[in-house]
């Protein structure tokens, strides 16, 4: 069985068992601690270009549903696990095939104890992923899963049109508006206020993606003036674009929250709701009062801030994402996105 070993960015190295054709990668490493959705976390495209630790002992034995998947692909740059592979698994042997199909290498066998406290010490981290190259045949080229961006219509008779800016929109995001009877028309990232005028929305929403919201930072005058203009949601990667552009701060955190319970609090009520959490940046409280936006929801664990109503035009944003599993956490989004359009149409909204 070939070999392999990861080294961190402080040079700490462990060494496990190699497999796929492709011998080497590099990528931040973060862990995902699920007990379960691991199809749902490794294509979500917030994970894309990522090495994950999974710390589920027995998180191969998943089951394979493609209904499941959050994109048209695999995200993960690479995975890590403590699972060895045992010859007569069925379970383990259709993963493993899957990922060397997409060459995305596996290292199993590894302590992941160890390496989790070597990430709680110096946080999400740098890492590479190599071979031994005793056991090198040839490199296999990475597959990139994200589908390039284009004009695309879902439901085009829904009874609400929304134009959704695509960062790498999650599918479940997409069936979450489909089945509440949404028109949605996607859009690319460089989108100007004057073309989404021409399309005539009724609201917009800032989908979810991967990386650093400032990667966006050349089109947020434009943001601006589309969030100003017509009635507006963001979640994951969307909320920090939408709140930067505003004027608020961005900050990379320590661990991110990679989780489907991640507990939240919404300040209006103080009621508590386990939420669905993919992300490695926040938005930061110092500041906040100058963008014009107020928090709506917060972290039980670490305070941090999950939500953001602006407290002058349209703008509701959500760090976490919506899936159609929480509806009572999700009512309070589409009670605040329809209460919103009324007041864009000029209707009067009592409490």
């Amino acid at each position: 069985m070939m070999e392999g070993m990861i080294t961190l960015a402080n040079g700490v190295t462990y060494t496990g068992h190699w497999h796929g054709e492709k011998t080497e990668c590099s990528g931040e490493m973060i862990f995902f601690t699920g007990m379960g959705n691991f199809l749902e976390f490794i294509s979500d495209p917030a994970v894309n270009g990522k090495i994950v630790l999974a710390t589920y002992p027995s998180i191969l034995n998943s089951f394979m549903d493609q209904e499941k998947l959050e994109s048209k692909d695999l995200q993960v740059a690479g995975l890590v696990v403590q699972q060895e592979y045992g010859e007569f698994s069925a379970s383990i042997k259709k993963w493993l095939n899957i990922f060397k199909e997409k060459c995305i290498p596996v290292m199993t066998g590894m302590d992941t104890r160890s390496i989790i406290k070597q990430l709680i010490k110096v946080g999400e981290t740098p890492v590479s992923m190599k071979a031994n190259e005793v056991d090198v045949i040839h490199p296999v080229k990475q597959h990139n899963g994200l589908a390039p961006l284009h004009y695309k219509i879902i439901n085009p008779n829904g009874k609400t049109h929304i134009a959704l800016i695509d960062f790498s929109v999650k599918s479940s995001l997409i069936k979450w508006f489909s089945n509440a009877d949404y028109k949605i028309t996607i859009v690319p990232p460089d989108i100007t206020v004057e073309k989404i005028k021409t399309l005539n929305p009724d609201g917009i929403v800032f989908s979810g993606g991967s990386g650093n919201s400032s990667n966006w930072k050349q089109f947020y005058p434009e943001y601006k003036e589309i969030s100003k203009h017509y009635p507006t949601m963001a979640f994951g990667l969307g909320h920090q674009i939408v709140a930067e552009a505003f004027g608020a701060k961005i900050e990379k955190m320590k661990w991110g929250h990679r989780n489907f319970k991640h507990p939240i609090m919404h300040m209006e009520s103080s009621e508590v709701f386990m939420s669905n959490q993919n992300h490695g940046y926040e938005v930061r409280e110092e500041g906040l009062e100058d963008s014009g936006f107020m928090v709506s929801f917060q972290s039980i664990q670490d305070q941090s801030i999950e939500g953001l109503s602006h407290k002058i035009y349209p703008i509701s944003t959500y760090q976490f994402h919506p899936n159609g599993k929480n509806p009572k956490l999700e009512m309070i989004i589409t009670e605040a996105f329809t209460n919103q359009l009324k007041l864009t149409k000029g209707e009067n909204i009592y409490a």
